[in-house]
């Protein structure tokens, strides 16, 4: 399928031009051309193309537009923005969708608050704007600036307010445990006593013991006697050894 930013020109050429290599070569320089003039096409379509435009080109339609608060040195989206709302801050002029519209293209959220919302005096505004990054003194001056221009001749500004907000994540754990627990004491009187008696007896034994041994040449007497915790043992010992010779 064949169209105008893409066409073959020269399937176009009679047979007699097609045949002809100078020609051939001339046509297609031609239809060349033609498909690079009729790629420019787009750019004379603006309005509808703000979003693609470059930071030069939308600039000039500033200028062309008399967006009188446009400031060249904000970021290309805000000069989008302020182009895309200029339209209707000029019909509302003067109004409170006026500022807040315009006042918005730079810092988005930007609420007004006449003076029968909060009490005040007749004629009173206040501004609140969200400045999440922070404003600069440069800003502020801006700010007072356009402010004075977008309002109307009879309402006078009170206060600028900024709003700067910081978004955070918080992590909250918890435990939950049911139990019971049951613990039993023994019984103990105040007051008691205790009785008791204590039983102390001894046991003695007393035995004769004999005993015959062969002769020896010396005599061996042996005795002796042992306590064990309240028991008493007494033994005596008879040895009776048969004669020795003397000679």
């Amino acid at each position: 399928m064949n169209d105008l930013y893409s066409i073959d020109f020269t399937r176009s050429l009679p047979p007699a031009l097609k045949n002809d290599p100078n020609m051939l070569a001339l046509a297609q320089t031609i239809a060349e051309q033609l498909q690079a003039t009729a790629r420019q096409i787009k750019q004379n379509i603006i309005y509808a193309r703000i979003d693609e435009l470059d930071e030069q080109t939308l600039d000039i339609l500033a200028y062309d537009l008399h967006v009188d608060w446009y400031d060249y040195s904000y970021p290309i989206e805000v000069k989008r923005r302020t182009i895309k709302d200029s339209v209707r801050v000029h019909r509302r002029l003067g109004t409170k969708y006026a500022v807040e519209t315009a006042l918005g293209a730079v810092f988005p959220g930007t609420k007004v608050q006449e003076w029968f919302e909060y009490g005040g005096d007749p004629f009173r505004f206040k501004v609140i704007i969200g400045a999440a990054e922070g404003v600069t003194a440069e800003q502020q001056a801006a700010v007072l600036e356009r402010v004075r221009f977008y309002k109307n001749l009879r309402s006078h500004l009170e206060t600028i307010s900024y709003q700067m907000e910081q978004a955070t994540t918080i992590h909250v754990a918890g435990y939950h445990a049911i139990g019971t627990r049951l613990e039993v004491w023994p019984y103990l009187a105040d007051n008691f006593t205790e009785e008791a008696t204590v039983f102390v007896g001894a046991v003695a034994t007393f035995a004769t013991r004999l005993e015959i041994n062969p002769s020896l040449t010396n005599f061996i007497t042996s005795s002796g006697s042992m306590l064990f915790g309240g028991y008493t043992q007494q033994t005596r010992k008879l040895q009776i050894q048969p004669l020795r010779n003397e000679g």
